[in-house]
């Protein structure tokens, strides 16, 4: 097997990738994102990312000819800091967190290779369609949320988790879903979504990230879904995204669509940037003359939790400091009543765990793979582009593990992918 570097100038040709004797399998994106809503049921949803990820190692290895991203190197100064602080671990709990997280990284690293070297067995309409999919079962399980409330349940898995693991925080959390946290933020209680993830910022970071692969869909004709749908969900999918009262959702999504449309604007591409223009009154109307303009105006008024995340990223950068090379291993439980050090912001998550080498090397490869997927010549590789965007303002805000971290992945396939 020869490796080589994505080129620089225009997108990775599929007859580059394509060899007749090691053609990469199908299957196991389809079952990884096509089966997402039994994996939620049965309490696989936080693990099935690494298992499936197994068998697409596998048809890597037997690939002649591999092709990775410039900006590689920092995602592998990133993976050896996790490696490396794996030292710090001291509790059977703490590592199976850590083998957990490690495993998401790994098989992150294994999907976006997948996805990259996919030439016309996985070509980039497969992805796209395959994600969009994804944030139509994220926009479904908001509207759920709303209807069954903070409803949870021990799934299958639970039962057949050993009792010293149920003790991680984490992964007691994956095996016993829930649809919505009934939260009293505005001064009365409001079902956040979070269902078919984990947590409500699991899923503000979900829909944001996915959300501009719904506008992939709506560019591309190759993508196969009726464009009504996809224009019904988006319009649907406003609702949760405001009782969601996830500002770092708002935000995070705002800024990407206000840079899409800044680029479409530049580029003289007409058609994207009328609908985004259209899309954006249509919501203004909608925020204006309906009782959700009232929950924006109070959750903007009631940051209560602004003071909580603040001290929280200050013990996490002290907590670096104190190990400045490969970090505590694992989140380690805040004082005061606040949650575990590290638990709040992707940024927060990889200083303290695995110590500024990790930082340096998590945010470089995010910041390189923006960079480098910059010049774009179609809408969807820009959109691709606005993900990494996305990602970017959400570091500091939420964890991007594992869901949100694989969305990335495919961004970057897309866009690398995508003629320049």
């Amino acid at each position: 097997m020869t490796i080589a570097l994505a080129p620089p100038d225009g997108a990775v040709p599929a007859e580059a990738l394509d060899d007749a004797e090691s053609v990469l399998p199908q299957w196991p994106l389809t079952l990884m994102i096509g089966a997402y809503p039994l994996w939620f049921v049965l309490g696989l949803s936080g693990f099935m990312w690494v298992v499936l990820a197994l068998p697409m190692a596998g048809a890597l290895l037997r690939h002649r000819r591999l092709v990775v991203p410039k900006g590689i190197g920092f995602w592998v100064i990133f993976l050896l800091a996790v490696a490396g602080s794996a030292f710090s671990i001291d509790t059977v709990g703490r590592l199976s967190g850590y083998v957990l997280r490690f495993g998401y990284y790994g098989a992150a690293t294994v999907f976006l290779l997948y996805l990259l070297n996919g030439g016309r067995s996985v070509p980039v309409p497969r992805i796209v369609r395959s994600f969009t999919v994804l944030w139509m079962f994220t926009v479904a399980g908001g509207c759920l949320a709303l209807v069954l409330g903070d409803v949870s349940f021990r799934s299958p898995t639970y039962h057949l988790i050993p009792s010293a693991l149920l003790g991680n925080e984490l992964i007691n959390t994956l095996v016993t879903p829930g649809f919505a946290d009934l939260q009293d933020i505005i001064g009365f209680p409001v079902p956040r979504p979070k269902a078919p993830f984990a947590y409500t910022n699991s899923w503000g970071s979900m829909m944001a990230l996915s959300t501009p692969f719904a506008f992939m869909a709506l560019a591309d004709d190759r993508v196969g879904l009726p464009p009504r749908l996809v224009r019904a969900v988006l319009a649907l999918s406003v609702v949760p995204i405001v009782v969601s009262l996830n500002r770092g959702l708002w935000l995070s999504l705002g800024i990407g669509i206000a840079y899409a449309a800044i680029r479409f604007g530049v580029a003289g591409r007409t058609k994207p940037l009328v609908r985004l223009v259209v899309a954006a009154v249509v919501v203004a109307a909608v925020l204006a003359l309906s009782p959700l303009g009232d929950l924006v105006d109070s959750r903007l008024d009631n940051g209560h939790s602004d003071g909580d995340r603040t001290s929280l990223a200050i013990a996490a950068l002290e907590g670096a400091a104190e190990r400045p090379l490969f970090g505590w291993g694992a989140p380690r439980p805040g004082v005061g009543g606040l949650p575990s050090v590290g638990t709040h912001g992707q940024l927060w998550l990889v200083s303290f765990s695995h110590g500024f080498i990790g930082l340096i090397g998590f945010v470089g490869a995010i910041g390189s793979f923006f960079v480098r997927t910059g010049r774009q010549a179609t809408t969807v590789g820009l959109w691709a582009h606005v993900v990494l965007l996305v990602a970017i303002v959400q570091m500091p805000v939420y964890l991007l593990i594992p869901h949100s971290l694989f969305a990335i992945m495919a961004a970057v396939a897309v866009a690398a992918r995508s003629p320049r």
